[in-house]
């Protein structure tokens, strides 16, 4: 063998055939729908890590000596947000000594970080077309649809045992479908992230279905 063949290196991993790693896509090189599909999912980073994450704390902010700023952008929606969903502003403070209810803590700070996660793979599955995006797709958007379910439940149910006890349904923390705010705040600002998650379970499964249908178990 020739001296020059002896002494080559051996091939770094990402010089080897098969190994070469695609640039992530630009969103200009995007389809329309793979473009509103990035604003969805930083629509949801907004409310993941942002709203969601700070209620661990600003869960008190009822309760602050001097306040709060008006440019605490979070606070001022829980707070506007709370004149038609209570359980945003609790008053007076509950035993715990918050101002937001314990049941919104336990369903969208779990949220916020494994929703908020998930979100960030299906968001490079889209930019890298990775095996993993419809599989994160369709399971971020079945939590997004499920916790909206569980959001509601929690108000709708108090007032089914309500009435299942003969006691009339009774809204604890809106005022009811008699209010407009009840349709456009409580239902229909959550109605968003039930619908839209729907569509992409649906978009998922259809994406993965050819696939699925020619695995041999």
């Amino acid at each position: 063998p020739s001296s020059s063949s002896s002494s080559a290196r051996p091939l770094l991993p990402a010089e080897r055939p098969g190994r070469t790693r695609a640039m992530p896509a630009s969103l200009s090189s995007l389809s329309v729908g793979d473009r509103w599909s990035v604003l969805w999912i930083f629509t949801n980073f907004y409310i993941h890590f942002g709203w969601e994450l700070s209620l661990l704390y600003f869960f008190d902010y009822k309760q602050w000596a001097g306040g709060w700023s008006k440019f605490n952008a979070f606070v001022q929606a829980f707070y506007a947000y709370g004149k038609f969903d209570r359980r945003y502003c609790v008053e007076p403070p509950t035993e715990y000594g918050s101002s937001i209810d314990k049941a919104v803590l336990a369903v969208e700070v779990p949220a916020g970080i494994v929703d908020g996660v998930l979100c960030c793979f299906w968001l490079n599955g889209i930019l890298n077309n990775t095996w993993y995006r419809y599989p994160a797709q369709l399971t971020v958007s079945a939590l997004h649809a499920f916790g909206t379910l569980v959001f509601w439940g929690d108000e709708v149910f108090v007032g089914y045992m309500s009435w299942f006890k003969g006691r009339g349904f009774k809204w604890t923390a809106t005022d009811g479908p008699k209010s407009i705010h009840w349709w456009w705040a409580f239902l229909g600002s959550n109605a968003v992230w039930f619908i839209v998650p729907l569509l992409y379970c649906k978009d998922a499964v259809t994406a993965m279905r050819p696939a699925l249908e020619n695995k041999q178990l």
